[in-house]
């Protein structure tokens, strides 16, 4: 059975790779959209066989009105094959805001590629696009990621970026390795569904405010 849904206006779907590589980065993300009185969304939340991976894609973003959309990746695999996912999914977002209903048109996205001008090289259609580059670097991509919340929902409540550094630097250093032990796991082996669960239980007096 999958978790009561948040409300649309409080959900952040998130799309960027999910190789190992990424994962601080993802793991901010996922930090950042919670400190900010936000849930995030990912195709990795439900492991349900009997629903097509497209149809649950499309299900989340129907659900969500903000889009983190990290581009920054999108490089030849080892077979010297690109990954599309991101785009495509990104593309997905953008036509639930283009051809839905009046709750979908409200939708609000940002979209990351690692420099400047980057994705032009390989997505020509983007142009015209506020892209925001982020430089591979996670603290430029956390802040980013609050002020557009932050510009975007007009919310009051939302702390400032050093807040949010200093609560995720307490939070990776010393409140999850002790969840990791108390659960019997490793970072390792963490699926999105465990992280989400620790980063709730870890915020839990913060986001009761929100």
């Amino acid at each position: 059975m999958l978790p009561p849904t948040p409300p649309y206006s409080k959900t952040v779907f998130i799309n960027c790779p999910f190789d190992v590589s990424y994962l601080p980065f993802f793991h901010a993300i996922i930090f950042t959209v919670y400190r900010c009185g936000f849930t995030p969304r990912s195709a990795l939340e439900a492991d349900d066989s009997s629903e097509n991976r497209m149809d649950k894609i499309v299900r989340i973003i129907q659900q969500s009105k903000y889009g983190i959309h990290d581009l920054s990746k999108i490089e030849l695999d080892t077979n010297d094959l690109p990954r599309f996912n991101m785009p495509f999914e990104y593309g997905l977002f953008l036509g639930a805001k283009k051809y839905g209903d009046n709750q979908q048109k409200e939708k609000i996205a940002i979209v990351f590629e690692a420099d400047t001008f980057s994705s032009k090289k390989y997505l020509s259609d983007i142009s015209g696009s506020d892209l925001q580059s982020h430089h591979n670097k996670q603290d430029e991509l956390v802040k980013k990621i609050r002020d557009w919340l932050h510009a975007a929902s007009r919310r009051k409540t939302i702390p400032s970026f050093q807040t949010i550094k200093n609560d995720f630097e307490e939070f990776k250093n010393a409140k999850l390795p002790i969840m990791l032990k108390e659960n019997n796991t490793t970072f390792e082996h963490l699926t999105f569904n465990d992280y989400c669960i620790f980063v709730e239980t870890a915020l839990k007096a913060k986001l009761d405010q929100y």
